[in-house]
């Protein structure tokens, strides 16, 4: 039996999925996995960890079958946003695992086709998860990207920029800028900040940023006002995505990544403003992960 293995690799997991090499449709969901593999971004791990990581996520996930019985490997990689950072890495990849058809591409790209068909148009994914992006294909069968720039000066409206906003009002209690909020309290217990620590925490001692983004959902969800506003001002931000689009025509745009498969808040606010000012997008929500699109992209190069 000959193998197709299909990788995704995000900010904080990657997953895998191994399928016969068949002709036809996938069946739905089968063949099978290893989920929370090491998560690969390129921009933060740089290239030669990124390629480390990649060969340690590809020697497991065909630990069952072994590489020699593979017939194509398609990785889709978060932050790979440069064709030639993509192409190096496939080929120093192939040379040390001696393993020749690695197709890697964006995530975006991966996620895409797991919802979309080829020749689908005016459609798109607005991925909201530790980064945010809108990846659309228009009316021309152009493929465009929207946001995706990174935590440091882009990323509106991801888990990442929300974690940093709640930072943000915390700092702005200690001075008295704003009254109080109860994400103080609890971020204050749960990871022992205070005036006199916090910068420490932050910029000395690594402390992840994105790990406060649950807290600002759970607050919001018991009502606290700071914590809503935060989310709120995260679903203008998403929406200002969709700016390029044209409003005379109709968009079917799927809601992938963790803030709407995990969070129910930002998905309802950002549908109460999308539909007065984009009357015109319909959202749908995907029927498979994006790994599967990976494996559909695996087939395809097969033929």
């Amino acid at each position: 039996m000959r193998y197709v293995i299909g990788i995704d690799c995000g900010a904080t997991k990657s997953e895998a999925i191994i399928m016969p090499a068949v002709s036809g449709a996938l069946p739905e969901l089968s063949g099978w996995g290893a989920a929370r593999l090491p998560a690969v971004n390129f921009n933060l791990l740089g290239f030669d960890s990124a390629k480390k990581r990649l060969i340690e996520i590809i020697k497991k996930a065909a630990a069952k079958v072994k590489l020699e019985n593979i017939n194509c490997i398609c990785i889709g990689i978060s932050g790979a946003g440069f064709e030639k950072d993509r192409k190096k890495l496939e080929s120093e990849i192939s040379k040390i695992l001696r393993f020749k058809n690695i197709k890697i591409f964006p995530d975006t790209e991966i996620a895409f086709a797991s919802i979309f068909d080829a020749n689908q148009k005016n459609c798109g994914i607005l991925i909201a998860g530790t980064g945010s992006i809108l990846y659309y294909r228009d009316s021309k069968k152009k493929m465009n990207k929207v946001g995706g720039w990174g935590r440091h000066f882009g990323d509106e409206g991801s888990g990442y920029w929300i974690a940093r906003e709640a930072l943000s009002k915390v700092t702005q209690c200690y001075d008295g800028r704003i009254s109080s909020t109860s994400l103080l309290k609890v971020l204050e217990k749960e990871y022992n900040f205070s005036p006199a620590s916090i910068v420490k925490e932050i910029y000395h001692n690594n402390f992840e940023i994105s790990r406060v983004t649950k807290h600002v959902f759970e607050e919001a969800g018991k009502g606290d006002r700071v914590s809503k506003s935060i989310i709120q001002k995260a679903a203008e931000n998403l929406l200002n995505h969709f700016a390029p689009l044209n409003k005379k025509n109709k968009f079917k745009i799927a809601l992938c990544g963790s803030l709407f498969s995990e969070e129910k808040l930002l998905e309802k606010y950002l549908r109460q403003i999308t539909k007065a000012a984009f009357p015109k997008i319909e959202f749908v929500k995907p029927s498979q992960a994006p790994v599967w699109g990976a494996v559909k992209m695996a087939m395809s190069a097969l033929k």
